[in-house]
């Protein structure tokens, strides 16, 4: 006769005790009755059952808590276990399962119900052998319970504050790079590192990001890419390597350059999967290569968590550049450019400084849709973007205004300045031989230009027109000429 499966009853009813027990062994299974959490905890080290069934409001140690502690016992963390609740649903349904509980079942439940949640659960398992020493060790007395009760507490605790501290650190800031410096400073007073590295991908898009010391010299760097790579692939991100983007952040000052090493090794590494597929990957790595002591940092809790706040931090970067960017050209778009003027206007007009705005619009564009056709346009209109691009400076902000205008934001800027600005940019596109059929393609530009200087009352609005009707009369007066706005001389 096959042996049958032994099932602990954890209840301080004698009556549902004895009423369980009777429907299980009526069903051919062994019982084993506790009558506290406590008693169950003895009892499970003694022999660890095939399955235990536990009420969740017991005195000395709740089933919350006993539970908490099998699910952290080597030998009892598989056994299937039945948390019974008072309440059909609510609050502590969701206590039973962050506890570690495989099921929640009303004490008042159905025995069909209860039945059927055993079987389910023992379902392709053998009966467990009885065995000469305790499975779990020395059986514990009260006290050696109830410390090891409230060293769990602590260690869920810490993890609870580790976990807030870092989603506050999200919460803070929104600029992607600022993020990344910040969790990386966090983490690295949790487990000391010298570089940290995050990738992420989405199946279309993917990015990696390595944060090294400030400072670094260019050795270290390269060994902290190299690592981040070989990691990405490792872990199994998916990516195509011409098109995956590489972003290198440099930590705080604070923290100062890292020691000379030979070579980095990873100290912690989280892959993050969605379903099959891995979404991106968090390390760090130290020179010295040292493990993180078992224990003494919840990692599994805290990494995929720092990663998270990562990933939509880097999702929320490409979704605004997406709203901001002209997609033709790549330039920003013209709402970006308007909301970047308000500001800029604002903050001229406070602090009594200059700024100019530059208007292009290519010369006879219509012409070259209709002889090469929309899509060589197309090639131009992104080649001019290109050169508008390199000839901005690093404070300017060029933008697609519409069609084939173009706008160009220049602060703390002289009318003087502009206009040079504005010859080079108009003679760099006269000479260019755009990509087309024909080598001889090419085209001119008509620029209008008008500044922002302290005293002037108008709005942002108005500089800009003033900056269309100085183009408007370049294009009147001939094409491919600068053109200053007419209310202000050129030359001041």
């Amino acid at each position: 006769m096959a042996e049958a499966f032994r099932i602990l009853l954890a209840d301080d009813s004698e009556t549902l005790g004895g009423m369980m027990s009777y429907i299980l062994e009526s069903e051919g299974y062994e019982t084993e009755i506790a009558g506290d959490g406590m008693e169950a905890l003895s009892a499970v080290h003694r022999r660890v059952p095939d399955l235990m069934l536990m009420a969740v409001r017991m005195p000395r140690l709740d089933g919350f808590q006993a539970c908490r502690l099998l699910k952290c016992c080597p030998a009892a963390r598989d056994m299937p276990l039945i948390l019974l609740t008072s309440h059909e649903a609510g609050a502590e349904r969701m206590r039973a399962e962050l506890a570690g509980a495989d099921r929640c079942l009303s004490r008042e439940g159905s025995p069909e119900l209860l039945i059927a949640s055993v079987r389910e659960l023992l379902e392709g398992k053998s009966p467990r052998p009885a065995v000469a020493d305790p499975p779990c060790g020395e059986v514990p007395g009260e006290l050696d319970l109830l410390v090891r009760v409230n060293g769990l507490l602590e260690t869920r605790l810490f993890e609870a504050i580790l976990v807030n501290e870092i989603s506050r650190v999200g919460r803070e800031l929104d600029d992607f790079e600022s993020a990344v410096r910040a969790v990386s400073n966090f983490l690295r007073n949790l487990v000391p590192h010298d570089s940290m590295s995050v990738s992420f991908s989405d199946g279309v898009h993917s990015e990696s990001v390595v944060v090294v010391p400030h400072q670094a010299e260019v050795p270290f760097r390269g060994m902290a890419r190299e690592l981040a790579e070989r990691i990405l692939t490792e872990a199994g991100v998916p990516y195509t390597p011409a098109l995956m983007k590489w972003t290198e952040v440099e930590g705080s000052p604070e923290n100062g350059g890292p020691d000379p090493v030979d070579r980095l090794v990873p100290a912690a590494i989280c892959p993050v999967r969605n379903g099959t597929m891995v979404r991106g990957v968090l390390a760090l790595s130290s020179g010295a290569g040292a493990p993180v002591p078992a224990g003494s940092v919840p990692l599994d809790a805290i990494l995929p968590h720092a990663f998270s706040i990562l990933e939509n931090a880097w999702s929320y970067r490409r979704i605004s550049s997406i709203s901001e960017t002209d997609g033709l050209t790549g330039l920003p778009n013209v709402r970006h450019f308007r909301e970047r003027l308000r500001m800029e206007h604002a903050r001229a007009r406070r602090y009594k400084e200059t700024y100019a705005v530059m208007m292009l619009d290519i010369d006879h564009f219509k012409k070259v849709n209709d002889v090469y056709g929309h899509p060589v346009g197309d090639t131009v209109l992104r080649e001019l973007a290109a050169i508008i691009k390199e000839a901005a400076r690093e404070t300017d902000l060029p933008a697609r205004y519409g069609g084939e205008e173009f706008i160009l934001f220049m602060p703390k800027t002289t009318m003087i300045d502009v206009v040079q600005a504005g010859e080079r940019l108009r003679k760099a596109v006269e000479r260019k031989a755009f990509a087309a059929p024909s080598p001889l393609l090419r085209c001119t530009i008509s620029i209008g230009i008008a500044d922002y200087r302290n005293g002037f009352e108008g709005s942002e609005q108005e500089v800009i027109r003033r900056a269309d009707q100085a183009l408007y009369e370049a294009k009147r007066s001939g094409r491919n000429r600068v053109v200053c706005d007419q209310s202000m001389e050129c030359g001041t």
